[in-house]
């Protein structure tokens, strides 16, 4: 897999609101990177871990006064 794969799972949140509003649902559940990879696994989007850039996943800000 690539990164590409995560970006494309990106633009479809954008572009679906019925799949935006799932992740909204789920996304306390959603604690790690595996718990992201596993939703998007469930709605038909296949990537893993490795494949999504540690810097986007990061808070952007935090501790950095």
């Amino acid at each position: 897999m690539c990164h590409g794969d995560y970006i494309r799972f990106l633009v479809a949140v954008e572009a679906d609101p019925a799949l935006r509003k799932a992740l909204r649902r789920a996304s306390r559940g959603l604690v790690t990177l595996g718990d992201l990879v596993d939703f998007a696994a469930g709605h038909g989007y296949r990537f893993t871990e490795a494949d999504i850039p540690l810097a986007t996943a990061q808070p952007v800000g935090c501790g950095s006064d």
